[in-house]
């Protein structure tokens, strides 16, 4: 009956010891990351980018206009930027168009945009990322002109400013 106790205490421990093993594996090309950033007129709030091997989700953030109550545009627009391998993608985008729009807090939504995979045929890790950026434009009422402004939310060459590598 000891033995058995023993026996069954060493296999609990041996599966629990694998299964955590196996999680790890699973877990360590997995990221979560959240950014805010500004323009001269946006302030990007809580936007998330995940990260894993079967899928690259981007969003749940909030972009709000500087200073103003409100803003009436024409149309409104933003896209998400990441630049992996040397190749600039959009991942995630939103649109707004029809006149009388007020721009001056707006939520992202979100995407869920599958594997992106690199030059070797396998899904995409944080490391090879090199730049992630925010493009927002609208088409301004008043001044019937379209106006553009870049929100940078992740530099690779900037590492002493990220714990990542």
């Amino acid at each position: 009956m000891k033995n058995k106790c023993i026996f069954s205490i060493l296999l609990l421990i041996l599966i629990v010891s694998l299964l955590g093993c196996n999680w790890n594996e699973k877990s360590a090309n997995h990221y979560y990351l959240s950014f805010t950033g500004e323009s001269k007129t946006w302030k990007l709030i809580d936007y998330e980018v995940v990260i894993t091997p079967e899928s690259l989700k981007a969003g749940n953030g909030t972009l709000q206009m500087k200073n103003k109550n409100k803003f009436i545009v024409e149309s409104f627009h933003f896209e998400t930027h990441i630049v992996f391998n040397n190749k600039d993608r959009v991942v995630h985008a939103g649109y707004i168009t029809g006149g009388d729009i007020d721009i001056v807090d707006n939520w992202t939504g979100s995407i869920d945009g599958g594997t992106y995979i690199n030059e070797n045929g396998v899904p995409i890790t944080f490391n090879e990322i090199s730049n992630i950026y925010m493009m927002v434009e609208w088409q301004d009422t008043g001044k019937k002109e379209s106006v553009s402004e870049r929100i940078d939310l992740y530099n690779k060459s900037n590492k002493d400013q990220t714990f990542f590598n």
